[in-house]
């Protein structure tokens, strides 16, 4: 059988103050560490993340990825879905007029790519080329230690199936 993370809302209310202040800092430690090795500001970054999301949504859906898309293998094209600006700019709130100066500037620093099918895309190989594995295995690691202190605190549990 298998099991599943969920919620605990009595150990949430309990635990506001320990939750929000994991997360918090996860949250932080997520900025700092991908907006560092790209030389991205806070705006750049909560765009860049907009659409390298977007970008992922087709194969996410997936019930059965491939092993090969599931790590930092470059994705076939038919599998990246770009995004608009409009639409960047209406995921994060952010001014249309704002969106599009900051994806220019991101695409002359070849952060970012136009696509031909319309839309915006992040660079092929940016994982690599970025560096960003090792990013990456922080990330995973600090969000871990959230994890275990939700746990600790009871605010998610381990549940069967």
């Amino acid at each position: 059988m298998s099991e599943r993370i969920v919620t605990n809302p009595a150990q949430m209310s309990a635990n506001w103050r320990v939750a929000m202040s994991g997360l918090a800092n996860l949250f932080l430690t997520m900025h700092r560490n991908f907006s560092a090795p790209m030389g991205l500001g806070s705006t750049e970054l909560l765009i860049y993340v907009t659409i390298a999301v977007a970008n992922v949504q087709k194969l996410m859906r997936e019930r059965c990825i491939l092993p090969g898309h599931s790590g930092t293998e470059i994705l076939p094209r038919e599998w990246v879905v770009p995004i608009s600006r409009n639409a960047i700019a209406a995921t994060t709130g952010l001014p249309r007029e704002t969106v599009r100066r900051h994806v220019a500037r991101m695409i002359a620093s070849g952060l970012l790519i136009e696509d031909a099918r319309g839309g915006v895309t992040t660079a092929i190989g940016m994982i690599q080329d970025q560096g960003l594995e090792p990013v990456l295995a922080a990330l995973l690691a600090e969000f871990t230690r959230t994890a275990e202190g939700l746990l600790r605190g009871g605010v998610i549990e381990v549940r069967p199936g």
